[in-house]
């Protein structure tokens, strides 16, 4: 996902928007053929844990989330927040990665502040507040992002 990232950029949702379902014959469909500007960044892994999170995002870096999910990410309660109930179990064959942009606290509990990719109608605005009880079974992997790199003159893949 890091070289991704970094040779091809990410649009942005208007040039690539989330498909609220998968199309009825996967084998037509084709991505958009001008997806406008990309962005690119460089990126390297991080610890999988909450405290170089957050000194990360206090050096303002936004920090790549790979985590499995569960019912509660879905449906994020009053306030975007996404706290599991005790007996929710992660399922492992549900993996998503999302963009940590804060910290703070959720629910009585630390929590960081996500950007997902599913569109406005998510969360709040597609934000939302992951509490330390969803994110220490869930969480697989963490990147931080760093510089922004120029991907204008590559070829963009599909």
């Amino acid at each position: 996902m890091l070289e991704t990232l970094r040779l091809d950029g990410q649009p942005a949702e208007s040039g690539w928007p989330y498909l609220d379902t998968v199309p009825d014959n996967p084998v037509h469909w084709t991505p958009p053929s001008d997806v406008g500007p990309r962005f690119g960044r460089k990126g390297g892994p991080a610890a999988i844990d909450l405290g170089p999170i957050v000194e990360a995002l206090d050096s303002r870096k936004p920090v790549m989330l790979l985590s499995t999910l569960s019912q509660s990410f879905f449906a994020p309660a009053n306030e975007g927040v996404v706290d599991p109930a005790n007996d929710e179990k992660p399922d492992p064959s549900l993996r998503h990665a999302t963009v940590a942009v804060g910290h703070g606290q959720a629910a009585g509990q630390n929590a960081i502040l996500i950007r997902n990719s599913w569109g406005a109608g998510w969360g709040v605005d597609g934000h939302a507040w992951l509490t330390e009880k969803f994110l220490k079974p869930r969480l697989f992997a963490t990147a931080i992002l760093t510089e922004d790199i120029d991907v204008s003159t590559r070829a963009a893949a599909a």
